[in-house]
């Protein structure tokens, strides 16, 4: 921009040093076209640099070191002309903050790419709160607030952790309590004081003898993932690819867990892939919107409302959290230095 307008001006200098030299009628029309330009070109892009806006669209969650990117598409909201569009990103993370430059082409619908950076797991915001649209010529700008914001959470890599030989293989059934329908059984000769009912009639026919199908389920579980708190990236990184390293071993075998972040922190009981995802979205922070900055009295009631909604400014001490047992039979510390299992 600042080019074009040195280059507008070093173009009027020199009409008009044509003017005083060659004082006719070409040099007389010649400057005042190039000074009407100014007013030709404001008057001309004011609708189209009032109505340009742009919209961030990002995935929510990715994968550790997967490629993602942020798309910037840009539109107008009624068809004028106008310049491109500026814009500065800020970029918050956990360990930084950082801003990058922007600059969107002014056709309506072009799209912009933006890289995300998976090197680190976490929550990444991306914010631009105003941009800058310029008139055709480019000798003017006009800046406006837009507050678009994206989150994008950084899933951590799995890690195998040590001291995992004793890790438990499969679901020991057990005589179900009561006794009732089941999915799963099994066949045992009849003993005294069995209920006549769980009697299986056709196999006992067919052996001569009676035989009990007594139903199977399993027992209540009280294992329990202990994660120490971090500190740093690396020591963050290491903690959570560890953390679902031994999340997808134990749902494998299906087998649901209890999992508390330090000594009296968040905590939640697993049992399917969906939960570890919120429970790992609930300790990074992330909800799938940011709430934005208020301006004025209706965006203050609408951040009012998001907040009312979101867990973003909450601590994840004071979180709803799962009842853990006093005294768990199976106990998986994990931190950045070693696992001890109990």
């Amino acid at each position: 921009m600042w080019t074009r307008r040195v280059t507008y001006v070093i173009t009027l200098v020199c009409s008009i040093a044509f003017f005083a030299l060659y004082p006719y009628w070409f040099s007389w029309y010649l400057m005042v076209l190039i000074v009407l330009v100014i007013p030709f070109d404001f008057l001309f892009s004011l609708p189209g640099m009032c109505t340009k806006r742009i919209k961030l669209k990002a995935p929510g969650m990715l994968d550790y070191s997967a490629d993602g990117k942020i798309t910037i598409t840009t539109y107008q909201k009624r068809p004028f002309p106008s310049g491109r569009i500026k814009a500065r990103m800020r970029i918050v993370r956990d360990d930084a903050v950082s801003f990058r430059r922007l600059f969107c082409n002014a056709e309506d619908g072009s799209l912009y790419d933006v890289s995300i950076d998976t090197l680190h797991c976490g929550l990444t915001v991306f914010e631009i709160m105003r941009i800058r649209t310029t008139s055709v010529i480019g000798l003017f700008t006009i800046s406006f607030a837009v507050e678009q914001s994206v989150a994008v959470l950084i899933l951590p890599a799995p890690i195998k952790p040590p001291h995992v030989v004793s890790l438990p293989r499969g679901v020991v059934l057990r005589p179900k309590p009561g006794g009732g329908f089941s999915e799963d059984s099994d066949l045992r000769p009849y003993r005294a004081g069995d209920p006549i009912r769980i009697i299986h009639w056709k196999l006992s026919a067919k052996f001569d003898s009676l035989i009990i199908r007594e139903p199977l389920s399993p027992p209540p579980h009280s294992r329990l993932v202990h994660i120490m708190k971090w500190d740093g990236v690396r020591e963050r990184d290491l903690i959570l690819g560890r953390f679902r390293w031994i999340s997808n071993y134990l749902l494998k075998w299906e087998l649901p867990y209890f999992v508390r972040l330090g000594n009296d922190g968040l905590a939640a009981e697993i049992t399917c892939e969906k939960e570890f995802m919120d429970f790992l979205c609930k300790m990074l922070g992330y909800t799938g919107h940011i709430v934005p900055k208020s301006r004025g009295k209706a965006a203050k009631r609408k951040r009012s409302a998001l907040l009312a909604q979101t867990s973003l400014k909450d601590n994840p001490a004071d979180r709803d959290t799962a009842q853990v047992p006093a005294r768990c039979s199976w106990v998986f510390r994990i931190d950045a230095k070693e696992e001890k299992q109990k």
